[in-house]
């Protein structure tokens, strides 16, 4: 029974982050014909400061498409499956022979979430939301496939010798792919998912004329295009450095007893993710793709975190 909730809750989680990937694409003028005229328009309506009714109420600025109404019912079905985890956990703790820790954790990074969004939207610009809450979605998901594991038969351990080596390499790999998920995150909450075209190239040119300076003040402006470059040329850089890193430890892992089956899996989702990224710049961000391209990413991060598990320490 707790197996199963875990594991529902797992995929609900899965679908709360990329259903918010969905509409954080839409406002950022996904399938939008006249880019970069409706960016303007968006970044505008976007970086106005809150009005003091607004501020005062904690309505949210927008949000009222049918996109984030659906995601908003997930989340609250997700906070609902997230008490029953963390009931569960304590009602259950002696007979599952596992602490509570993890589950309570998940609850209270709901809390803090579900807080956050209510008191967030009058004040804060939208970078900083989208950043949080993204950061909040992947922990969670984290932290359901950490518990979700815990409770699935273990299959025949990894070489002691080959575990303490990979372990670290391993966590490395999630970290560089965190960072590349969140700046996908800023690309698309600063509406520069379509500032760079062409590939390999940007724009023409390796390195196109960019401005590296940002601020998060409620100007009302939408930022300049060397700007807009700028976020998006990094998220290149950083693509290119997970591929390579997380290829070749894929490529590595695959030589160890034991989890040639999970480098396999990681080597499948890295290639598919870097030829959904070239897709997603070839064909001006079609929103199959550009959707794919996030729920490719948290699917990567599910298989890094088995990886770490299968290597954890006894």
């Amino acid at each position: 029974m707790y197996l199963k909730l875990v594991v529902a809750t797992l995929v609900l989680a899965f679908c709360a982050v990329v259903l918010s990937a969905y509409a954080r694409l839409s406002d950022a003028g996904l399938g939008c014909a006249n880019w970069p005229a409706c960016y303007e328009e968006n970044a505008l309506k976007e970086r106005q400061p809150p009005q003091a009714d607004a501020a005062k109420s904690g309505a949210p600025r927008g949000h009222t498409s049918w996109q984030w109404k659906l995601h908003s019912q997930v989340v609250q079905l997700l906070g609902m499956l997230a008490i029953a985890v963390c009931g569960l956990a304590w009602k259950k703790r002696k007979e599952l022979r596992q602490s509570p820790l993890l589950p309570t954790l998940l609850l209270g990074l709901m809390v803090f979430m579900a807080a956050f969004g209510i008191l967030a939207f009058a004040y804060l610009p939208r970078p900083v939301i989208v950043s949080v809450h993204l950061a909040g979605g992947v922990a969670m998901l984290m932290l359901l496939a950490w518990i979700a594991l815990r409770q699935l038969a273990q299959p025949a351990a990894v070489d002691p010798g080959a575990a303490q080596k990979w372990r670290g390499l391993a966590w490395l790999g999630i970290a560089l792919l965190l960072v590349q998920i969140m700046l996908g995150g800023w690309v698309s909450s600063n509406f520069a998912a379509l500032a760079c075209t062409g590939f390999p190239l940007c724009n023409g040119a390796l390195l196109p004329t960019m401005d590296f300076s940002y601020s998060l003040d409620h100007s009302g402006l939408p930022l300049s295009a060397e700007r807009l470059t700028a976020i998006h040329w990094m998220h290149r850089a950083g693509a290119l450095l997970t591929v390579a890193y997380l290829g070749w430890l894929a490529f590595r892992i695959m030589a160890v007893q034991g989890l040639r089956n999970i480098g396999k899996a990681v080597l499948g989702l890295v290639a598919l993710q870097f030829a959904l990224g070239i897709a997603n710049v070839l064909l001006g961000l079609p929103p199959l793709v550009a959707v794919l391209h996030n729920a490719v990413a948290m699917l990567l991060l599910v298989a890094l975190v088995v990886l770490s598990f299968r290597l954890r320490k006894a």
